[in-house]
C-alpha cells in the first residue's frame, strides 16, 4: 500500500495489507581462565540475553477501503498538423482497479493552491464487511482526511479539475529521458465505462459533475476516458522523429500524491513509429 511519503508494495487488483515484525537477538558471555593460578578457576556461568522483538508498527490504513488508479494504454492516436509543427493526439484513461472508490472533496477555501484554485482532500472508507470489496450504502467514509493537492478550473474544458492526475512523455526506445513531456495533465474525475473483465464493479455511474463545490471520483471497476480531441490530450513532435522507434508512457498520479493499493502500477507504455500523418503501433517489447 502506498500513501504519500511512505512506499509499501501490494497487488494491482486487490488490496494487500501487510504488517511487519522485526526480530532482533544477541547472545553475550563467556568464561575466564587465569593460567597463572595453581588451582582452576571455576568457569563464570554462560549467560545469554535476547532483545524482545518490537511490537509491530500499527497500520492506520488497516481495514480501510483503498483505490488502485492506473493509467491504461494510449489508443485513438492521430497526428494533428499545425502552423508550429506536429501534434500527436491520443486518447487516456484511468482505470481504479482497487477495492476502494477514489473520493476527492473540495474545500473552496483554503491556502496552499495558486490563484483560481482550492485545496483537494482525499477520503477513504473503512471496509464494514471485511471481505476487501467497496459496497455503496454499507461501507462508510473514515473520518480522516488527507490533503492531496489543488482544484482547477479549466479554461476550455468549462469544469474544475484535479490537478497533476497525469503525466504524458514521449521518448525514444532505449532511453530514459523524454524527448516531450506534460508533467501536470488535470482531470474531472468521473466514471465513464466500466473496466473489462473487472471483479470490482459499482453497478452504476457514481461520480459525474465537475462544479466548483462537488466532490470527484472514480468507483472501482470504472474507468475515466479522456479524447483525443480534447485540450490537452496531445503532445508536441519533435522533428526527425519519422521512422524511429518511440515510446509513449502515460502515468497516473505522477507526483504520488493519492493513497492507493499501490504506486509501482500506475504506468501504461506503447511503442509507435511515425511517419508523415500516419502512426503506427509497434511492439511494446521495444519499449521495456
Amino acid at each position: 500500500m502506498n500513501r504519500p511519503g511512505r512506499l509499501v508494495t501490494g497487488a494491482a487488483a486487490a488490496l494487500v495489507l501487510v504488517a511487519a515484525a522485526l526480530a532482533v537477538s544477541g547472545e553475550g558471555g563467556g568464561t575466564e581462565d587465569d593460567s597463572s593460578s595453581s588451582s582452576a578457576t571455576p568457569s563464570a556461568s554462560p549467560t545469554s540475553t535476547t532483545t524482545p522483538s518490537p511490537s509491530p508498527t500499527p497500520d492506520p490504513y488497516e481495514g480501510m477501503l483503498l483505490p488502485n488508479m492506473r493509467s491504461l494504454n494510449a489508443f485513438d492516436l492521430q497526428i494533428e498538423r499545425t502552423g508550429n509543427g506536429r501534434l500527436l493526439r491520443f486518447a487516456a484513461a484511468l482505470a481504479n482497479l482497487g477495492p476502494g472508490p477514489l473520493l476527492l472533496l473540495p474545500r473552496p477555501n483554503g491556502d496552499g493552491c495558486g490563484r483560481r484554485q482550492h485545496p483537494a482532500f482525499q477520503r477513504v472508507y473503512r471496509d464494514a464487511g471485511l471481505d476487501e470489496r467497496y459496497r455503496l450504502g454499507r461501507d462508510r467514509v473514515a473520518g480522516r482526511r488527507l490533503e492531496v493537492g489543488c482544484m482547477v478550473r479549466h479554461p476550455t474544458h468549462d469544469h474544475w479539475h484535479f490537478d497533476a492526475m497525469a503525466r504524458y512523455s514521449l521518448r525514444l526506445a532505449g532511453t530514459d529521458e523524454p524527448l516531450v513531456a506534460r508533467n501536470k495533465v488535470s482531470f474531472c474525475l468521473r466514471d465513464n465505462r466500466r473496466v473489462p473483465g473487472s471483479p470490482r464493479v459499482v453497478r452504476r455511474e457514481h461520480f459525474g459533475d465537475c462544479t466548483r463545490r462537488t466532490r470527484q471520483g472514480i468507483s472501482p471497476g470504472w474507468v475515466d476516458v479522456y479524447s483525443a480531441d480534447l485540450d490537452g490530450q496531445s503532445l508536441r513532435l519533435p522533428r526527425r522523429v519519422d521512422g524511429r522507434q518511440l515510446c509513449l508512457d502515460l502515468e497516473a498520479d505522477p507526483r504520488e500524491v493519492l493513497t492507493e493499493t499501490d504506486e509501482t502500477d500506475n504506468s501504461a507504455t506503447i511503442g509507435i513509429k511515425i511517419r508523415g500523418s500516419r502512426v503506427q503501433r509497434t511492439s511494446p517489447a521495444a519499449c521495456r
